[in-house]
């Protein structure tokens, strides 16, 4: 039984690195830990309105071009949690979205060696590493497009 849906994305800098959100202790999920951008799907909403609308309310930031990546089934107590991440270049100073954000503890960049040792979800640390594994821990430096593996085909920047 699904009991309900989210939506979040990984954000890649032009550096290759990935923004990460802080979450507060009184945050309702994963409190006191680091973890991707995103929320609850609303009655009506596909995941990609979620995510852009999430990205808006969190970060004062509207993404046109974003990618779908994988769809994820979290078992929980009472049902199923479907989770729908996306990919998507991020071209916005990190010092700006710091003056923007409106949820959250802190957010930060990170390489992929500095996200194994953070404090977060599995199930957060599961999509990061199914992200990395998939398109190689060092992300390809900016040269016009990303390239994410057969699947997802190319992100242009």
């Amino acid at each position: 039984m699904i009991i309900g849906k989210g939506a979040g994305i990984i954000l890649i800098a032009n550096d290759r690195r990935i923004l990460l959100q802080y979450r507060n202790k009184d945050n309702k999920w994963n409190q006191d830990s680091w973890g991707e951008f995103g929320g609850q799907i609303e009655e009506g909403e596909t995941p990609e309105e979620a995510v852009k609308r999430e990205l808006k309310e969190e970060l004062g930031i509207e993404l046109v071009d974003l990618k779908f990546f994988k769809k994820y089934e979290l078992q929980r107590k009472k049902g199923i949690y479907e989770q729908f991440v996306f990919i998507a270049s991020l071209n916005y100073p990190i010092e700006s979205l710091k003056k923007q954000q409106k949820e959250g503890k802190d957010l930060a960049l990170f390489v992929y060696e500095e996200i194994k040792n953070l404090k977060m979800a599995d199930y957060t640390r599961k999509i990061l590493e199914d992200f990395f594994k998939e398109n190689g821990k060092n992300i390809p430096r900016k040269t016009g497009a990303f390239v994410f593996g057969e699947k997802l085909g190319i992100i242009k920047i």
